[in-house]
Formats: structure tokens, C-alpha cells, sequence
């Protein structure tokens, strides 16, 4: 009974966010807020935390953070320059010239340049919302479609950081985890390609685009596939970058076998209404999308680490510290392409005042709910821990008094050998609190790591099941979704995006779940 009562207390803080958003329609922002707060109470009164532990954990979370966090400020800053310059309807005209049919944009837009996007550390949940609500998708419909857009490929997201994070802490092999990661892929990314269908229209859009979704979801896949296994270690990062362009090449192919043209010629009264050539309008992307294939060369990434160096390296309490490495981000890159770009785009002072005034009021609020995030999933990781000998670490007896632990054992006690089927929704969860998948993959790997040595399971295997669930996880995190819903001023529909996609990731989590069960016992 005590192990049932610390599960349900460890869980608390995920029931209150998604009460919260889901049932009384609360800001992503406020519950954010809340659920740190809630976070840190438990983990002070029932797991054994003392109040500084869980102070230094949650300025570690918001230092984390800023991948996310300081992405989406920067992303934000972008997106509102192109829309209040005119750039976004510009992109609109052409977009709807190269692909008139709504599945055909979704396809395009939120499956083969999305997963691009986010593989070269770009955030499609900024950048494509405007353009989707241009299209004439509804304010749900342009929020969900990029945030599910994130998840196909997301553990080869941002130069595969959520992938090669966790092997270099943990020793693990980055290609074995790889190739386990993209085994379950063109599943789940042709579930994704059709649950974009559904969200956008129903099942009638499911029928219209039924080929397309299909065909678009497995080329994803298997490309993924085939580049983990021909491309080296060093390289797993443009893992995500090919697959994306090579599926948008096949959907391209697709239109020009149906007799469609690639490129439709505008007419005087279109050019005119796009305002800008298209290199103009789409200059920050261009750029952001050069500066984030150069950073990604090794030796780049080492020269520009050392220009700062341990300056951007900051201790937390004993042995824990969080190295920024500003330089190496693609937020620091996106603010670069950005200041760029400017001079191109913004016409008059009263524009770039305007640029400013539009960006502070939509940028605080999810900019601040991604670092919240960040501090509920790291109190929730040091929770039951002290410092002892300058080392943040267990005192004998307490390992088990950990909110992730008790959460993950009590799953492995409860499910026994069924375990992998629902191993999976740990990294859902992880996810939808953290916002993260590799604060997920890094959280839970102990968690993980002890329940298959107990159970005796392929660890590699349940790890590349949790991590895939952690990129599912994507289409309803908060932090993801407030961003999204940021940019088109659409705050507030937050929860009805989490409750029209829930039942995608839940969908999609135990399939991998099913899948984990056939690699593993077939």
C-alpha cells in the first residue's frame, strides 16, 4: 500500500498540468507554474527533498531549459519579424502554388519539412503555425498539425542531441540506439501522417489523403532506416536532415506523377499579392538552415565551444553543473539569422517598433512555461537525494524514494513480463512534463536500466521504445503546445489541442508498446 501511495503522489503533478488544461481550461502558462510549485511540496514532504535541493534543482531545470526556453524566445522573435514584414503571406502564395490540395500541404509542410526543421534544430512549432493558419487551416488545426509535424523523427531532432546526449552520458553505443530507435518508425510516422489527416479533417480528410499520408509516413521511416545504418556515428545527426528532404523529394515525385505540376506559374495579381520574392521572404530560414549545418561539423562545433569555453559552464550545488554551450545552439543561431535578415525585411521604424511590441507580449508566456517544465521534471529527477561528500547523490536506504523511481519500479512490479507494452508511456510522460525527449531519455534511464536487469529484458531495446514514446509525447506537451499557439495569438487553446490529441499519442504510444512486446518476446 505504501508503494501505491508514493506512485500516486509521485504522479500529482502531471494530473494537476493536464486537469488543469484539459478539464478547467487553464493557461499552459499557469499551470506550469502550479504544477512547480505542487512538484516542489511533494517532493519536500513525501520523497524525502530537502527545500534547497529542490531550489537548486529547479534553477538547474531552467538553465536546462534553454534549449527550449530561449528557443522558442528567439523563434518567436523570427516568426512575429517575417509576419509583421509580410514574409509569412508571401510564403503562403507560393506554398499554395506548389501544393494546392490540403493533404498535400499537410504532407509537405508538417511531415517532410517538419522533420527537417526540427533535425536541424529549428522549430517547426514557431515557424509553421502562421503559415498553416494563412492557409485557411483553424487556429487548433495550425497549432496541433506542427506539434505532431515534431514528433516523427524528434529522437533525431536537433542534431540528434536526444540521441547522442544519453549515450555519451551513459556509455552507450549511438548507433545500436539508433538503429533500435528506427525500427519503430515507419509505423509510427505513417500513424503520425495519418492523425495529421484526421486532426486537420476528420475521417473524410483521412480518405482524400490516405495514399500520400501512407506513402509519406513509411518513405520517412525507412529512410531513417537506411541512413542510421550507412552513415557514421559521428554523422547520426543528418539522420533526420535526409530523411526529411528525402521525403518531401518523393512527395514532389508523387505530385508529378499524378500530372501535377512541381511549381505552378503565378500570375501578375499573385506576385503581387506575395509582395517579395520568395528568397526575401524565407532569408532568416535560409540562413538559420546554412548556420545550423556549418555548427554541426565537429570541428566548428569544438572552435566555437572554445571561444568561451568554461566561462559558460555553471556550477549548480556539489558536483552538478550545467554547461550552456551558447555558441553550439541553434537558439544562439536563430537570434543571429534573425538580426541578419532584419535590414532585408523591415521597411520602416514604426514596422520594427511594431516587430518588438508584438514579440514581448507573445513571447513571456510560453517562454517561461518551457522553463517551468524544465524545473517540475528535474525536481521530480533529484527528489529523495542529498549532497554527501560534495556529490549529489543517495544516502543508503533512500534510492528507491525517488518520485521518476517510484513510478518506474511500481510499473515494473505491477506489469511483471508485460512491462515493455506499457514501459513505453514512462516516456510520454517524461516528455509531457519536461516538454523535452531528452530530458526524458536522460531522466529515466536509471529508472529503466534497474526494471529490465530486474525483469531480465533487452534494456537497449526498452530504451529505444521509451525514447520513441518521449518523441510521441511531443504532439501534447505544453511547453510545445503554448509555443505554437504563441505565435498566432491563440493563447488559451492549449487544452482543446492536448484533448484533440491525446488520443493520437495514447494511439501511437501503446502501438509502440505492441511493438516493443513483438521485438522483444518474437
Amino acid at each position: 500500500m505504501e508503494q501505491i501511495t508514493l506512485f500516486i503522489l509521485a504522479i500529482i503533478p502531471i494530473l494537476v498540468i493536464f486537469v488543469g488544461l484539459v478539464f478547467l481550461r487553464l493557461s499552459g502558462t499557469l499551470m506550469s507554474i502550479i504544477g512547480w510549485i505542487v512538484t516542489a511540496i511533494i517532493a519536500i514532504l513525501f520523497f524525502n527533498t530537502a527545500p534547497d535541493i529542490a531550489v537548486y534543482a529547479s534553477w538547474n531545470g531552467i538553465l536546462a531549459s534553454f534549449g527550449i526556453s530561449l528557443m522558442v524566445l528567439f523563434t518567436i522573435l523570427q516568426v512575429t519579424m517575417m509576419d509583421v514584414t509580410g514574409a509569412i503571406t508571401a510564403i503562403t502564395v507560393y506554398i499554395k502554388s506548389i501544393a494546392a490540395e490540403r493533404y498535400e500541404q499537410i504532407m509537405i509542410l508538417n511531415v517532410g519539412f517538419g522533420s527537417f526543421l526540427v533535425s536541424i534544430g529549428a522549430t517547426p512549432v514557431t515557424m509553421l503555425p502562421p503559415i498553416m493558419l494563412a492557409l485557411g487551416f483553424s487556429p487548433l488545426a495550425a497549432v496541433a498539425l506542427p506539434c505532431l509535424g515534431y514528433d516523427p523523427l524528434t529522437s533525431f531532432s536537433l542534431l540528434a542531441v536526444p540521441i547522442t546526449l544519453p549515450a555519451t552520458v551513459y556509455n552507450l553505443d549511438v548507433s545500436h540506439l539508433g538503429n533500435n530507435i528506427a525500427l519503430f518508425l515507419p509505423i509510427i510516422s505513417t500513424g503520425f501522417a495519418l492523425s495529421m489527416l484526421w486532426v486537420a479533417d476528420g475521417i473524410a480528410g483521412v480518405k482524400k489523403g490516405l495514399v500520400p499520408a501512407i506513402i509519406a509516413g513509411l518513405t520517412l521511416g525507412f529512410s531513417c532506416i537506411l541512413f542510421v545504418h550507412i552513415l557514421p556515428p559521428s554523422a547520426i545527426g543528418l539522420v533526420g536532415v535526409f530523411s526529411g528532404l528525402v521525403t518531401i523529394f518523393v512527395l514532389f515525385l508523387l505530385r508529378a506523377l499524378k500530372g501535377k505540376p512541381i511549381i505552378a506559374r503565378l500570375d501578375k495579381e499573385e506576385i503581387a499579392r506575395a509582395g517579395m520574392p520568395l528568397w526575401k521572404a524565407v532569408l532568416p530560414w535560409l540562413l538559420l538552415v546554412v548556420f545550423c549545418i556549418i555548427i554541426s561539423i565537429p570541428v566548428i562545433q569544438t572552435g566555437l565551444y572554445g571561444l568561451l569555453g568554461p566561462l559558460q559552464k555553471i556550477t549548480i550545488v556539489a558536483n552538478k553543473s550545467v554547461d550552456l554551450k551558447i555558441l553550439n545552439q541553434a537558439y544562439f543561431w536563430v537570434m543571429i539569422s534573425t538580426l541578419i535578415a532584419a535590414p532585408v525585411l523591415i521597411r520602416t521604424k514604426e514596422e520594427a517598433q511594431k516587430i518588438v511590441t508584438v514579440w514581448a507580449r507573445r513571447a513571456w508566456a510560453p517562454t517561461v512555461a518551457a522553463a517551468a517544465l524544465f524545473a517540475v521534471a528535474y525536481i521530480m529527477d533529484w527528489s529523495g537525494q542529498s549532497v554527501i561528500n560534495n556529490t549529489l547523490t543517495f544516502a543508503p536506504g533512500m534510492s528507491d524514494l525517488n518520485m521518476n523511481a517510484v513510478i518506474g519500479l511500481t510499473l515494473a512490479l505491477v506489469f511483471g513480463v508485460g512491462f515493455p507494452a506499457v514501459s513505453p508511456i514512462l516516456g510520454l510522460f517524461g516528455s509531457f512534463v519536461s516538454g523535452s525527449e531528452t530530458s526524458s531519455n536522460v531522466m529515466f534511464y536509471g529508472i529503466l536500466k534497474k526494471s529490465t536487469d530486474v525483469l531480465n529484458l533487452d534494456f537497449m531495446k526498452v530504451y529505444a521504445a521509451h525514447a520513441v514514446a518521449g518523441g510521441i509525447a511531443s504532439g501534447i506537451a505544453p511547453a510545445k503546445i503554448i509555443n505554437a499557439a504563441a505565435v498566432i495569438d491563440s493563447l488559451g487553446i492549449e487544452g482543446e489541442v492536448i484533448r484533440k490529441c491525446a488520443s493520437v499519442a495514447i494511439i501511437l504510444t501503446l502501438i509502440t508498446g505492441a511493438m516493443l512486446v513483438a521485438f522483444i518476446y518474437l
